[in-house]
């Protein structure tokens, strides 16, 4: 297959690093035979969907009151009451998109803990862990299971050890920062379907604050600003690329908010603030993207990060998440 790329002002970006479960099934099947049933908070790590599909309906009930009361709950409006600048989600020219999809997801998932106790937000380096999962191959791409597999076991590596740049990242300096990962693992549930029944999951899982990681085929080819002040995107064509939904708004209609590793492409004043990275989806526009000859996806249960004892848990509701 020819390698496909898009083009922006960074230069050409990968688009074909993601590699189907369907492709290497031996990695699907280690993933569900490490599933076992949704205990609580933190165990066990891998999980299956219909264990923790209550909790997530739980959850969705409680952040949608939020919601109904006013309230936006978005990551980087938490992040930005933090002083937490965005990160660049920028993966350069490998074909690292499985591994920024899981690391975004990690980012992602500790802003919205961090809303809800008092956590440390710790910035992580994605590629650090998608190297180990190639045994530090640099070329090719990587599977949905293997990198959700690799955040459970490897963890995440902080950016302030391992640095942040997409390509360059000493293999030392990872296996030795080895134990700090390990203190920033994810879990995970493998989320079932396509299509609609993959759509609807996802958003019942982002009514839950709960971030999706997805590989599909069906690309997003530009955004522009609608008539609500949303910047929506605009799919067309097909790549292999992995990508994360990340966040939800429903008024009249509902958008999914949806997370790129393409760098700052994204352009327009977008009506939530979301960052130039992403942009949004409506339901038929996510129906669409699900509905691709292949798709793979998980939803990050939850993200370990360090307890921050000097400061006060965010509860209640602070105002600056409050609509105007």
């Amino acid at each position: 297959m020819p390698r496909r790329s898009t083009i922006n002002d960074y230069g050409y970006i990968p688009d074909d690093g993601y590699i189907p479960d369907d492709m290497m099934p031996e990695s699907a099947a280690v993933f569900d035979s490490l599933a076992g049933k949704y205990g609580g908070a933190g165990t066990p790590s891998i999980v299956t969907w219909d264990s923790f599909r209550p909790e997530v309906e739980r959850m969705a009930v409680e952040f949608e009151a939020m919601s109904r009361n006013g309230y936006d709950i978005f990551w980087w409006k938490i992040a930005e009451h933090l002083g937490i600048p965005v990160w660049e989600s920028f993966q350069s020219r490998l074909g690292s998109c499985a591994g920024w999809s899981a690391g975004n997801g990690y980012m992602v998932s500790s802003l919205h803990q961090i809303f809800l106790g008092a956590l440390q937000f710790e910035r992580i380096n994605p590629v650090a862990m998608w190297y180990l999962t190639k045994n530090w191959s640099s070329s090719g791409g990587q599977s949905m299971s293997n990198v959700m597999m690799g955040g459970n076991k490897y963890g995440n590596f902080p950016s302030r050890i391992v640095g942040v740049d997409p390509i360059n990242v000493d293999r030392a300096t990872v296996l030795n920062a080895a134990p700090e990962a390990a203190r920033l693992q994810i879990g995970a549930a493998r989320l079932p379907g396509r299509g609609k029944a993959l759509a609807d999951a996802i958003v019942l899982c982002l009514q839950a604050r709960r971030p999706v990681c997805i590989g599909n085929n069906v690309a997003v080819s530009g955004a522009k600003i609608n008539a609500k002040g949303l910047r929506q995107a605009t799919l067309g064509g097909s790549w292999s690329h992995a990508t994360l939904f990340d966040s939800y708004v429903a008024d009249d209609e509902i958008f999914v908010g949806w997370l790129n590793s393409h760098g700052n492409r994204y352009s327009g004043s977008d009506r939530f603030g979301k960052p130039t990275n992403g942009c949004w989806m409506n339901g038929s526009q996510l129906i669409q993207f699900c509905s691709g000859r292949y798709v793979d996806a998980f939803v990050i249960i939850y993200s370990e990060s360090p307890v921050d004892l000097l400061r006060k848990n965010l509860a209640p509701l602070p105002v600056y998440l409050r609509r105007t």
